[in-house]
């Protein structure tokens, strides 16, 4: 807008601001509306750079040949290095054609001013039109660097959010894994007890009040599992973790117990032994607490357990003699699909389906971390 007050005002009252060429008093009209068109384009120059630097070199070229051999410093020869800086910035492809251009009009007003035909003033045009471009260039450079820099960045910050969404999703998981082993086999065992102490306490109050104790000390077990689960939770980053062992296969005989207290009959044997990582041997513990709470709950049929340690892996099989209810499906039952993650994590398999000799069969097969095999 300056420049174009500017311009305006020099057709106006007539005065050389030290453009190139002698100064006209006549054509008025014509040069106060090629002004516009020197100057005007700039508003638009980061939109279209070359159209800008091609309007402006137009528009003097006609004002050269066709209105007066004057060419204004500040309402023209300046917005053409504006917009040939600009082109060089901002230009994605074709940058140089800006350069062509400007050169292009300086051999018109060379032309048509002989005056201006000297070394000195000659050198001096063609430093400032690729000056400009090269600082326009070296700006482009810089600005694209700090382009791919911020997109660097937010790649990073990305791959961070993304990487968090999965940790996060895993804690999830971990949570409701621990949650429902913690919480579904107590209370399975709860149930099937309260379910018999009901039907007894009449006829054998005795043994109703066995089944309450039974009751009882299972809800105190799950109590207790659920506040060191909740006090771990609660723990800051970084904080030693002071909490009682986890459950492994060393305690399966205090499990199987449990669950035959429950009612259901259970027979385990081991063959073998070996030292396991920590994390392995929790993940074997809840699958066969899994498997037993499902017998418990749907089969209530003779169950067999067998842990075998062989080749470097510890093998789990628990067999039920029901029959397998739809219930058990790992499509439906978050225990199994638990117990298939946990396998999953620490490089085993897992497989539950229906024993074509009738009842239900739960293997996992899971790789010995540490120690050694016996």
């Amino acid at each position: 807008m300056v420049l174009l007050v500017i311009g305006e005002s020099q057709v106006l009252a007539g005065w050389n601001d030290g453009g190139v060429g002698a100064v006209t008093h006549t054509h008025h009209l014509a040069r106060a509306v090629l002004v516009v068109f020197f100057v005007a384009p700039l508003a638009w120059r980061r939109v279209w750079p070359l159209a800008v630097v091609a309007a402006t070199c137009l528009a003097m070229i006609v004002q050269l040949t066709t209105v007066a051999a004057y060419v204004p410093f500040l309402s023209a020869l300046l917005p053409m290095a504006i917009g040939n800086y600009t082109a060089a910035a901002y230009a994605r492809r074709w940058r140089w054609v800006s350069l062509l251009l400007v050169f292009a009009t300086e051999a018109v007003i060379y032309a048509r001013i002989p005056a201006e035909r000297v070394g000195g003033e000659m050198l001096f045009a063609g430093f400032v039109a690729l000056g400009t471009w090269v600082v326009g260039d070296v700006v482009r450079a810089r600005l694209s660097r700090a382009d791919r820099a911020v997109e660097a960045a937010r790649l990073v910050v990305a791959e961070n959010e993304a990487a968090a969404a999965v940790a996060l999703a895993e804690e999830r998981a971990q949570i409701a894994r621990e949650l429902h082993d913690v919480i579904a086999h107590t209370v399975s065992v709860m149930g099937v007890q309260a379910g018999a102490a009901r039907t007894l306490i009449e006829s054998d109050p005795q043994a109703a009040t066995t089944a309450l104790l039974a009751v009882e000390a299972a809800a105190r077990s799950s109590v207790t599992e659920l506040q060191r689960l909740l006090a771990v939770l609660r723990q800051p980053a970084g904080t030693p973790d002071d909490r009682s062992p986890q459950p492994g296969l060393a305690q399966l005989p205090a499990l199987v117990e449990q669950v035959r207290a429950a009612g259901l009959p259970v027979e385990l044997s081991a063959t073998g032994t070996a030292e396991l990582s920590p994390g392995v041997d929790l993940a074997a513990y809840r699958i066969v607490q899994e498997a037993l709470t499902n017998a418990l709950k749907y089969a209530r049929a003779p169950t067999a357990v067998r842990v075998r340690y062989t080749d470097g892996r510890v093998e789990i099989e628990v067999r039920d003699a029901g029959r397998a209810y739809a219930a058990k499906s790992e499509s439906t039952g978050h225990g199994l699909i638990g117990s298939r993650e946990r396998a999953t994590l620490y490089g085993g398999t897992f497989d539950a389906q229906p024993h074509p000799d009738g009842g239900f069969v739960v293997r996992a097969s899971l790789p010995i971390a540490t120690g050694a095999q016996s």
